[in-house]
């Protein structure tokens, strides 16, 4: 099975997950209504997008009405849940008994590794910090670049789970801290938060100079922000 690319249709994000199958299915994954498409391995990319426009208000539906019924149950972080990791779902499977705690990535899964069985806190706490880790390998990688193309440099930098913004600046200290739920988002969508971030650095408020300040180095800045958004 190939773990395949996520792909956006409609306002609908799908990943395709080619396998040896005959005809194309959707599948909407509990608990958060991730939408998998199952197609055949030499089956069209465009037939496939089309195949999600024609049944997008039916995915729409189902999508909520599998987020609705599990609005209410902490995710377990067992087996067959889905992590997603910057755009892509991935199936999670949970092997304990050992040698450390740990987690990888191979071709079309994210497997977390236990020494003993542990409660879903310790479970979600190992996985969040190995997205940490992923999450930061990227933004040393983007944060130089925009930083370069901007001439806007801050003094420091850091990742934190946040609930209620993607990314904040410190404009007096130029500390720009970024949120470990990024990780879950496209790459486009970490890039546009650094230079949203980077911005604040010159410009404090969301006026219209920050907004030409993004327009300038981004010129799709609003299609990136939409997807972060829903």
């Amino acid at each position: 099975m190939d773990a395949g690319k996520t792909i956006n249709v409609a306002g609908i994000e799908a990943t395709i997950i080619r396998k040896k199958v005959k005809n194309v299915r959707v599948t909407i994954v509990p608990p958060d209504g991730t939408v998998r498409v199952t197609a055949p391995k030499l089956y069209p990319e465009r037939m496939i997008r089309a195949f999600l426009a024609e049944k997008a208000n039916w995915i729409r539906t189902h999508v909520e009405k599998v987020r609705r019924s599990h609005a209410d149950e902490p995710r377990q972080f067992v087996s067959g849940e889905t992590v997603r990791l910057f755009g892509q779902a991935f199936p999670l499977e949970v092997r304990t008994q050992q040698k450390k705690n740990r987690v990888t990535l191979e071709a079309d899964r994210i497997v977390l590794f236990l020494r003993t069985d542990a409660p879903h806190e310790k479970r979600e706490a190992i996985l969040n910090e190995w997205l940490r880790e992923r999450l930061k390998t990227e933004i040393e990688h983007y944060l130089p670049l925009w930083s370069e193309r901007t001439g806007l440099v801050p003094n420091e930098w850091t990742v934190r789970d946040m609930t209620s913004r993607w990314g904040s600046c410190n404009t007096r200290t130029k500390k720009i801290t970024l949120n470990l739920q990024l990780s879950r988002y496209p790459l486009i969508c970490l890039e546009y938060v650094i230079l949203h971030e980077l911005c604040h650095i010159r410009v404090h408020g969301h006026g219209a100079e920050f907004k030409a300040l993004l327009d300038r180095y981004m010129p799709d800045w609003k299609a990136r922000k939409k997807i972060l958004n829903g």
